[in-house]
């Protein structure tokens, strides 16, 4: 009776944080590891099944005490107030700054919540391996992990590193939480620094302990326990709701691997109990709705846990909220047995006990209330929590908001860990908006001091370009710009591709004069070889005429190839290069090419900046919009696929932007181009080209019937494993820079 009305201190309960190491009060070390977000719910079917198999194996490879937490918060609102241009000495920085400014506008106005997942690994201790609900009327009052010596320190930080490839199989990022990330975490949990040893009685005025909630430095909490689960059979994803909720929300899942033999002796005479009931039953001829079914069941479980192929797990599962008050407290109360009762989950609330349930539900590994079930694997792994994703980091390109959950997307595209690649792609049917999120993604990339280069088939983006301070420049038959298709042999960056630089100029030649046979590509090609090798200065392709007209005058390739070095088109094919990539963004108007223009100028263009992305290597964007029109010409489709494949390697991204997806998939090349992008943008699609998009990219029925009835501006974001409905919302100064650029 002394223990059951002692008074309970509150801010003690973590002794230490060292080492990457929380140390309870007694000494047991917890290790965090803090994961990332993944759409279960968007993912295929099949990435579906291999992210439940993978989380499967996961806890089949645990040896000790296992904690999933899910923490959901309001996104904290910055300032909101509009920056001083002239407190920026470079324009980027203040265009960051309003980007910022909007996004802090957004959060005020809207709420927006995210989600934190983290793992906690607890030490191995054998002598806990029963039930402690066993012990739980007997021994209620023990609140000191007990741990086992050899287990601390390196042993629990293998199991974290080996959690982190089991996490990345799932999908997910894990990391491990050091000293400066634990010591935050607990101070927003705590509400004050951990390292701040103010005087004990202080701190159980900041704490104060109701019978159905706590309270603690004015905020208010209340806990709950899952006391029954689905009654039925359920599918990965059912906790769904509970990740939606709207308001702080604390969720600790404790799994504690049970031994095998064991089990399988209770559920023996659980099995035998059952079967008593049943010849029972048949005598009587009374019938136990609760009962039927359940001997099948157990006698299904025991199989499975002898042949190995499930395993036992003791899981108990706390529910915590927060808010500023009482009113709102209940109110949330409310809100969450509403989603309990969706998910068919039983909670209950553990009166007088809200303090061991509320540290229960928090990110300390212990279990102070033992509430605990047994359940097999295959339960067990129906309650991934990694089931919804916002895609918003701290830092990052901005890409507008997600309209499931109505949190922002922000993340970084050239991130190596989350990404293959940071190629883009951007398909949808016109009028959908793509090029206005593909100007969207380069003016973010701007802000972060990441430059691009722009092929603007239609002239809109020039507006854009020069606000920025960039390049425009306008390339057509007598515009005065050229560009020598010899520079990037005189001064190649790269030795191991001679060859494919040297083919780029034939290929050239072969567009000019109509596809070159084995004959004729054999003669250009040593011509131009003898042309390099002689030169005194730098050569052009007049050079490459003038020689081959010699050699064989009045040939096909001779005729046609004067044409283009000559007049108007040898001011643009044939002459020393005049155009000047310096600046941080750059833009070539391609709208007054003619027909016959386009195919050389872009493969004569797409050469020349090859060359000068391996030269300078640094972050970059390459747009080429309207890129379908391209497709139809094989060496630019070739060119393309290899700069696909390539530009990674010199710190570029390649954005594909594309009114008719059926163009990538007419040729095996297409494919392989619209398939390379680490990230998609797909908007508004017509029912044919959104089926080619479903074979394609493996996408849902659900997500198929959103491409077809998406609005303008309306995309599925594809960033990696993740799929995520998206509307693409920028802040004021881009939006009047892109309409303002396209004339409207």
């Amino acid at each position: 009776m002394v223990k059951l009305f002692r008074r309970a201190t509150f801010g003690d309960e973590v002794s230490a944080v060292h080492d990457g190491l929380i140390h309870l009060r007694g000494g047991a070390p917890r290790v965090i590891v803090g994961t990332s977000s993944l759409n279960f719910e968007g993912l295929a079917p099949e990435q579906q099944l291999r992210s439940v198999q993978a989380f499967r194996e996961l806890l089949h490879a645990q040896s000790g005490p296992m904690q999933l937490y899910l923490r959901i918060r309001r996104v904290p609102a910055g300032d909101q107030a509009e920056p001083d241009a002239a407190a920026f000495a470079d324009h980027a920085a203040y265009l960051g700054a309003l980007t910022r400014s909007f996004i802090n506008a957004h959060l005020h106005d809207t709420p927006v919540y995210q989600r934190e997942i983290s793992v906690v690994l607890g030490p191995v201790d054998p002598g806990r391996q029963l039930l402690r609900s066993s012990l739980f009327r007997f021994d209620r009052s023990s609140e000191q992990p007990s741990f086992v010596a050899s287990d601390l320190g390196k042993p629990l930080r293998n199991r974290a590193q080996a959690l982190l490839e089991q996490l990345r199989r799932i999908g997910v990022k894990g990391r491990l939480l050091d000293d400066h990330a634990l010591s935050t975490l607990l101070a927003e949990l705590y509400g004050r620094p951990q390292s701040d040893r103010e005087d004990r009685a202080a701190g159980r005025q900041a704490f104060a302990h109701r019978a159905d909630s706590v309270e603690i430095d004015g905020r208010f909490y209340a806990s709950f326990v899952v006391n029954r689960y689905p009654g039925e059979e359920v599918e990965p994803g059912w906790l769904l709701p509970l990740m939606s909720f709207k308001g702080e929300l604390h969720a600790g899942i404790h799994i504690l691997p049970l031994e095998t033999d064991r089990m399988l002796t209770l559920l023996h005479h659980r099995i035998r109990d059952l079967r008593a009931n049943d010849m029972a039953s048949l005598e009587s001829g009374a019938v136990d709705p609760p009962a039927i079914g359940t001997l099948p069941d157990a006698l299904k479980v025991h199989q499975a846990l002898a042949r190995n192929e499930e395993k036992a797990f003791a899981v108990s599962f706390y529910i915590t909220i927060g808010a500023e008050n009482l009113r709102e407290l209940r109110s949330q109360a409310e809100a969450l047995r509403g989603s309990c009762r969706r998910m068919m989950l039983e909670m209950v609330q553990p009166f007088f006990e809200m303090r061991q349930a509320l540290l229960s539900s928090w990110p300390l590994g212990t279990d102070l209330l033992g509430r605990d079930h047994i359940l097999h694997s295959s339960a067990l792994t129906t309650m991934m929590p990694w089931l919804q994703e916002d895609l918003a980091d701290a830092d990052g390109h901005y890409w507008g908001y997600n309209k499931e959950t109505g949190g922002l997307c922000v993340f970084d595209p050239f991130d190596v860990e989350r990404f293959s690649n940071a190629n883009i792609a951007v398909l949808a049917h016109s009028g959908a908006g793509k090029s206005y999120a593909a100007a969207s993604v380069v003016l973010s990339g701007h802000t972060r001091g990441i430059g691009a280069i722009v092929l603007d088939p239609e002239a809109e983006y020039g507006g854009m370009i020069r606000a920025l301070g960039g390049t425009y420049l306008h390339l057509a038959a007598g515009s005065g710009h050229a560009i020598n298709a010899l520079d990037p042999l005189l001064f190649s960056v790269d030795s191991e591709e001679p060859t494919d630089q040297l083919s780029d100029v034939l290929d050239l030649i072969g567009l000019m004069c109509g596809k070159l046979d084995e004959v004729e590509r054999a003669h250009v090609e040593s011509i131009t070889r003898s042309v390099i090798a002689n030169a005194e200065n730098t050569p052009v392709l007049g050079d490459i005429w003038r020689q081959l007209d010699r050699s064989q005058p009045g040939s096909r390739v001779s005729t046609i190839l004067h044409r283009w070095v000559t007049g108007d088109l040898g001011q643009l094919f044939s002459a020393p290069t005049n155009v000047d990539l310096g600046a941080t963004i750059v833009g070539f108007n391609l709208r007054d090419l003619s027909e016959e223009l386009v195919p050389p100028s872009c493969l004569l263009l797409a050469n020349w900046l090859w060359t000068a992305l391996r030269r300078d290597r640094r972050p970059r964007h390459l747009l080429i919009d309207e890129v379908g029109l391209l497709l139809e010409h094989e060496p630019i489709r070739r060119f393309l696929i290899r700069l696909a494949r390539r530009i990674r390697k010199y710190g570029g991204s390649l954005i594909l932007v594309s009114q008719n997806p059926g163009d990538f998939f007419e040729t095996k090349d297409g494919a392989v181009l619209a398939t390379n992008p680490s990230i998609l943008l797909l908007g508004s699609q017509k029912h044919s080209e959104a089926s080619k998009l479903q074979k394609a990219f493996n996408l849902t029925e659900r997500q198929v019937n959103y491409l077809e009835t998406a609005e303008r501006g309306d995309f599925l974001l594809v960033a990696g494993p993740n799929r995520v409905p998206v509307h693409v919302m920028v802040p004021p100064w881009m939006d009047e820079l892109i309409v303002a650029s396209r004339g409207h």
